[in-house]
Formats: C-alpha cells, sequence, structure tokens
C-alpha cells in the first residue's frame, strides 16, 4: 500500500526569536513594544478595533507555501501572537472582570502590573484541545481594553510563541502617557 502524498507545506521546526529586537509603535494608541527583528507584523485596523499580528517566519513560509498549494484550512494551523486595542466594554470596571466566569472562578489568573496599568495574565483550556496565553489592562486613557495573546491546539504553546508573548508584555509602554 503506498503512502498518501504528504504536504508540499510544512510549519514543523519553528524559527527562534532572533536576538535583535525592533519596536512596533501604535501611534493612535500611543503604545509600544518590542519583537523580535525576525518575526512579520500584520496591522489591522478596523473602526473599533487595531490589531497586530506577530507571525513567526515558520508561519509565514507555510502560509505563503499554502496560498500556492490550496490555502484550505491553513490558517488554524498557524499560532499568532496578537496585540488587540478595543474600546473598553462599560460593564468592565475592574480589569480582573475580563476573565471569563470559570476562570475567574478557579482563581486560574495573576494580577499583576504591566506598563504602570493594573493588568491580569491567565492561561486558558478550552475543550477543543485549545489552549491560549492571555494578559489584559486597560489603557491609561480609561477607554480602550488592551489584550495581549496567543492560542494553539494540543496541550502546550509553541516555547517560541510563549518567549515573544513574554517580551511584548514586559516591553509594553505607553510613552507620552506613562511616568
Amino acid at each position: 500500500m503506498a503512502n498518501p502524498p504528504s504536504s508540499p507545506c510544512s510549519n514543523e521546526n519553528r524559527v527562534s526569536p532572533s536576538p535583535e529586537r525592533r519596536y512596533v509603535v501604535v501611534r493612535r494608541h500611543d503604545l509600544r513594544f518590542q519583537i523580535p527583528r525576525n518575526y512579520q507584523i500584520i496591522q489591522e485596523n478596523e473602526p473599533q478595533v487595531e490589531r497586530i499580528i506577530i507571525r513567526n517566519p515558520t508561519d509565514v513560509a507555510f502560509l505563503d507555501c499554502a496560498m500556492e498549494h490550496g490555502p484550505i484550512g491553513a490558517g488554524h494551523q498557524v499560532s499568532d501572537i496578537r496585540v488587540e486595542i478595543k474600546p473598553r466594554p462599560s460593564h468592565l470596571e475592574r480589569i480582573g472582570d475580563f476573565v471569563d466566569s470559570a476562570v475567574f472562578e478557579t482563581g486560574d489568573f495573576v494580577q499583576t502590573s504591566l506598563a504602570g496599568q493594573e493588568a491580569i495574565t491567565w492561561i486558558q483550556e478550552f475543550r477543543a484541545n485549545y489552549i491560549t496565553y492571555n494578559a489584559a489592562l486597560f489603557h491609561p486613557d480609561g477607554e480602550h481594553l488592551v489584550h495581549i495573546f496567543v492560542g494553539d491546539y494540543g496541550e502546550a504553546i509553541a516555547p517560541q510563541d510563549v518567549e515573544v508573548l513574554e517580551m511584548v508584555i514586559e516591553s509594553l509602554a505607553f510613552p507620552r502617557i506613562s511616568p
């Protein structure tokens, strides 16, 4: 019996973040953070949400290959780091109100401070064998929420993605607003 043909595209053997860094600046929200120089940035601006997608070079090559050979389902095979700035929902008085009630009830989140703002971080596992690593904080303007996250199918998120997510979190700053 012959083996089925293998896919010409692969996102195995993820590229490690380069030691060289660069800043991503979101002028509209006076926000900046660092990423590895070898990662790609995709900015999506919707009327209410600004989204910055940070993509591993392996996933960039994989999606380029998938576009050439048939992209069906390819988007579900990448694990982008996302930074979203969106209007603060009126029902959120404390940043802890942002986490899912199941996460809140179990206490599976950490209250911390990011860029001088009260923040939370948490890992959430979903029934569909999907896991996310998240950080959230209110923008210093009081009108926006900043949500930083990465997700992947399986039991763990790739170490490279965790490293870049933590780099974004640690370097996050509001230069003209923060002290």
